[in-house]
């Protein structure tokens, strides 16, 4: 690939360090790519950053991340994608591993906690208005994301923007959300049948306002994927060390791929 990524100068802060990012970008090879990386990071540090993370495209609304393992099975839609070289490249320019992220698949089936938080009600999408669903969701999304590192929050028409292209491919019985006794929403399941990963349902994000909730939405998932004969559920892009890659360990997960977001101190 000829060129150099684009660099992101108003990135969110690696902790608390003035940051910028480096975009998604595919090295010919690792040497050429670490001596690109470090020409941008001298830049950098004349310019007066403190850090540079990388691949990101601005936020993590945007395309970031790059795969360094993989068990050899197929990608999933809106898998974050990348060669070994690009890996080697960030290692050898100096950078670390700032934030490490997996995917998983799992068997469908109910693993029976779906009554596991009481007078909890869940309903399917109806199919119809995808962006009052979707504005209905925007602040439970924005709450239940706000302490993860690197994340941004965003205006309800950027979310809206960013969410309708997945519901318009979407089945409305992988949509879920949960309803309590006073009709409040608390909590918000976006799952999808994959194109590309045949037979598979991704479970790409879900959020609970009160504990137990996105258990119980999974819980859904997983049964509705096995009654529709689906052969997987794949646990996509769980963050390590938070609830989703414990959930995924509930429901017998068995990761796949890992991912990093890599981070270097100026």
């Amino acid at each position: 690939m000829t060129g150099e990524p684009r660099v992101f100068s108003d990135a969110p802060s690696w902790n608390g360090m003035r940051t910028a990012a480096i975009g998604c970008f595919s090295f010919e090879d690792a040497a050429s790519g670490a001596a690109t990386l470090s020409s941008i990071c001298k830049t950098l540090r004349d310019e007066g950053y403190e850090a540079v993370v990388g691949p990101m495209d601005g936020s993590t609304w945007g395309t970031y991340r790059l795969p360094i393992w993989s068990d050899g099975s197929p990608a999933f839609l809106m898998e974050p994608n990348g060669s070994i070289d690009d890996f080697e490249a960030y290692k050898r320019a100096g950078f670390e591993v700032a934030e490490l992220h997996a995917s998983a698949s799992a068997k469908p089936g109910s693993r029976g906690f779906s009554n596991a938080v009481p007078d909890l009600r869940i309903e399917s999408w109806n199919g119809q208005r995808s962006e009052d669903l979707l504005s209905s969701a925007h602040s439970l999304v924005m709450d239940g994301f706000r302490k993860t590192p690197f994340f941004t929050p965003v205006p309800e028409a950027l979310f809206i923007q960013r969410y309708a292209p997945l519901l318009a491919k979407a089945d409305p019985r992988f949509i879920l959300r949960a309803i309590d006794d006073d009709g409040a929403v608390q909590g918000l399941t976006l799952a999808f049948p994959d194109p590309i990963r045949r037979g598979a349902v991704v479970l790409k994000t879900y959020v609970g306002a009160i504990p137990g909730a996105g258990r119980v939405m999974a819980d859904r998932v997983h049964e509705r994927a096995g009654d529709l004969g689906y052969r997987e559920v794949v646990h996509a892009l769980m963050r390590s060390g938070i609830a989703s890659e414990a959930q995924s360990r509930k429901f017998d997960g068995v990761a796949f791929r890992h991912y990093a977001l890599m981070g270097l101190r100026l």
